[in-house]
Order: C-alpha cells, then sequence, then structure tokens
C-alpha cells in the first residue's frame, strides 16, 4: 500500500517537473524568443594621423561611411543594442599612398550570444589625395545698378588675395574666386563684409575646401555722373602738300562719375596726343583717353578709336554766278550786279570737289543807300579750305527806293 502512494507521489513530482519544464520554454520561446535585426552604424576613421603626415587628405564624403549589420540574438539582448552601442571603426595604420586604399572594417560591442549573419562590407575604400595650398586673387561681381544719375567707381578688396587649401582634385576644379554684392539702387557708397565663394566651370560652389580668409571686406564707392564730350589732341603737320581733311574719335562722349566738385570743372576730356608729322595717307589708331584725377569713365573703356583723314592738296578754280545779298534795306531793291566772280580754292582734294556746295559766297548790303553801292565780296569755307584769290574782289551793287518803280 505505501509503496503504491509512493510511486504514485514520484509520478506526480515528474509531471510537475516536466510541466515546469514545458512552461519554462514556452516563456524563453514565446517570451524572449531568438530573432535578427539590422543595425546601421556610423564607421569611425582612426590614426588618421599616418596620411595627414604625409600631406594627403581624403576625397571621399566622410559623412557616408556606415556599415549595416544583420546579426541574431535573444530580443531581449538585440533590443540593447543600437548604432550607440555597436562601434565600428577603420585603422587607417599604414595607408598613406594616393589613390584608392581599402582599409578593414573592425566591429566591437558585439556580445558573445550574438552573431554576425551579414554585413554590408569588408572593407572600407579611402580615396587619398595630396593636400594643396594655392593663393587666389579675389573678384569682386557687383550686381545691380545705383540709382538714377549715379555709378559706382573702382571698388576695393580687403584683403584681396585669399588663400585655399583643399585635395588636388578640388583645386584643380577652381574656376572662379569672389564675393558677391548687390548695388541695385544705391545712393551712397557700400561697405560690407561678404564670404568669398570658391566656384567650379559650372558657377556651382566647390565644398571640401578650407579658405582663409573665408570673408572679405568690399568698399563701393557711388558717385555722381556727367556725359562730356571727346577731342583729339594732335601734334605736328602732314607732309607737304597735305591737308587734313577730318578727325573724329569713337565714341564722341562718355559717362564719367566722381565727386560732384570735380564733375563741375569738366566738360571735355582729351585723348593722348596723336603725331601726324609726315604723314601722307589716313590714320586710325587706339589711343588712352586723359582722364584727370579722381575721374572714372562709366559707359566705355579707357581706350578710344581716333581717325584723322590726311589727303593731297589740291588748287581749284570756279566760277561763282549767284551771290547771296545779305541785309538788304526794306525800303531798297536790286536794280544790276556785277557780273560773276572768278574763285581760286585750295585744299583737300574731297573738300575742292565739294566746295560748289560747303563754300558760301555773299555780299553784305548793310547800310546800303540809293544808287550803286561798292562792297567786298564775303565768303564761309569749311575749316582748312583755302581762298587763294577772288577776282573781283568788290562788286558794284545798283539799288533804288521801291517807291520809284
Amino acid at each position: 500500500m505505501n509503496k503504491k502512494l509512493i510511486s504514485k507521489d514520484n509520478t506526480i513530482k515528474i509531471l510537475s517537473v516536466m510541466l515546469a519544464l514545458l512552461l519554462w520554454f514556452y516563456v524563453i520561446t514565446e517570451q524572449n524568443p531568438e530573432i535578427t535585426k539590422d543595425v546601421t552604424v556610423p564607421i569611425r576613421l582612426v590614426n588618421t594621423v599616418f596620411f595627414e603626415r604625409n600631406n594627403m587628405v581624403i576625397v571621399n564624403e566622410t559623412d557616408s561611411f556606415s556599415l549595416t549589420l544583420r546579426i541574431k540574438g535573444k530580443k531581449d539582448v538585440l533590443d540593447k543594442l543600437n548604432s550607440s552601442t555597436v562601434d565600428a571603426f577603420a585603422d587607417l595604420a599604414g595607408h598613406n599612398q594616393k589613390g584608392e586604399n581599402f582599409v578593414k572594417i573592425n566591429i566591437g560591442g558585439i556580445p558573445e550570444d550574438v552573431s554576425i549573419i551579414t554585413k554590408s562590407m569588408d572593407s572600407l575604400k579611402i580615396i587619398l589625395e595630396p593636400k594643396i595650398n594655392i593663393q587666389k586673387s579675389v573678384r569682386l561681381n557687383i550686381m545691380g545698378n545705383p540709382t538714377h544719375g549715379m555709378a559706382a567707381m573702382t571698388p576695393s578688396l580687403t584683403p584681396s588675395d585669399v588663400v585655399i587649401t583643399g585635395a588636388e582634385s578640388k583645386i584643380n576644379m577652381i574656376q572662379d574666386v569672389r564675393v558677391d554684392v548687390d548695388i541695385a539702387s544705391a545712393d551712397a557708397g557700400i561697405k560690407k563684409v561678404l564670404p568669398v565663394r570658391v566656384l567650379d566651370k559650372s558657377g556651382k560652389d566647390i565644398k571640401d575646401i578650407i579658405v582663409e580668409p573665408g570673408n572679405v571686406e568690399a568698399s563701393i564707392p557711388i558717385e555722381n555722373t556727367k556725359r562730356v564730350s571727346l577731342s583729339m589732341d594732335i601734334s605736328g603737320q602732314p607732309a607737304e602738300g597735305y591737308v587734313i581733311s577730318g578727325i573724329s574719335v569713337e565714341p564722341e562722349e562718355v559717362l564719367i562719375t566722381g565727386k560732384q566738385q570735380i564733375l563741375e570743372d569738366i566738360n571735355n576730356i582729351k585723348t593722348e596726343r596723336v603725331d601726324i608729322t609726315g604723314e601722307k595717307s589716313n590714320i586710325t589708331k587706339e589711343v588712352r583717353l586723359m582722364i584727370p584725377n579722381g575721374i572714372e569713365v562709366v559707359d566705355a573703356d579707357e581706350n578710344v578709336s581716333v581717325s584723322v583723314n590726311i589727303e593731297k592738296i589740291a588748287t581749284s578754280e570756279i566760277t561763282v554766278k549767284d551771290l547771296e545779298y545779305i541785309n538788304l534795306p526794306e525800303n531798297l531793291e536790286l536794280v544790276s550786279i556785277q557780273g560773276d566772280i572768278k574763285v581760286t580754292l585750295r585744299g583737300a582734294e574731297s573738300w575742292i570737289a565739294d566746295a560748289p556746295r560747303t563754300v558760301k559766297y555773299y555780299v553784305d548790303l548793310k547800310n546800303a543807300i540809293p544808287g550803286s553801292n561798292v562792297r567786298d565780296v564775303l565768303w564761309e569755307a569749311p575749316q582748312g579750305m583755302e581762298i587763294v584769290e577772288i577776282s573781283p574782289k568788290q562788286t558794284d551793287v545798283v539799288l533804288i527806293n521801291k517807291d520809284e518803280q
């Protein structure tokens, strides 16, 4: 009887233990199962001093260096693993050569009971290039226009040069180093501290470089304007038998800017002197404008084009049949005039050919009286045209009172 009870009691105990084991296994497998998890961690770079001593820099975007791990383990353990607790680093000791360097990725912070199933890569590609320092002048890019009647004079930058440091490929991309300033509607001088931009050939800012200093001071004077004419300064004489038949300056006028008190005293700007001594043909050349101190040209270069036309001197005799009579008293009228006038002209060949149209011959009848009036034959000719001889030099004009008709 006792044996049966003991046997039955043992059976119950065994069943209880087995049930407890089953419950424990259930809790373990259902409440804390074994799972997989993906963890992305940044890759630290250590011992960078090795390539830095060799004056090399990393070209890759280091911010993008990351590693993705697929790990397996108990849920309660994996829940504690993340990018802060898992460590990934690349040891750059011994890597200092230009070009591609493949560096093993080391992983830390993984418990022993957690296994790594896969990882996105085993090694990190590091691209090294020589670090270059270069000095560049800064260009001031002025945008917009000042208020009407004003203009920007020559600006200044302080400092005017900067030192740019970066990878060789980055330095080779440099197309423009500038600061931008907008002067639209400005009516006074501008002084600003501006950031220096380093641009490639597409006009995009180049990243991952160091510019020292990163900012410069731009000073832009804004002054009043005035439009003035240009004149040519000529010295010497053409060869014997030749004459200047025309001069021109292109442009004929320019817009200048400067302090108002200086502008008030300037109405004309001369070119540098042009020597025509002994010349026999036309001259066209680029010459500088003689700009007064404190004045700048706004809408043209300081070099302008000048032309001097030089022609042979010709002599011609013409007959003038129609004289012009001016200042005829209102109470008098012409009765008779003397015959034709012979005129000998001398000047440039083209002038002589055009003389009948360009030379004016006339008689001034101011204070004339009824009867005979002997008056000089007068003329007006273009500058450079010479009246060598006129015959007769005087003409007899007979006048009568209008009421005598």
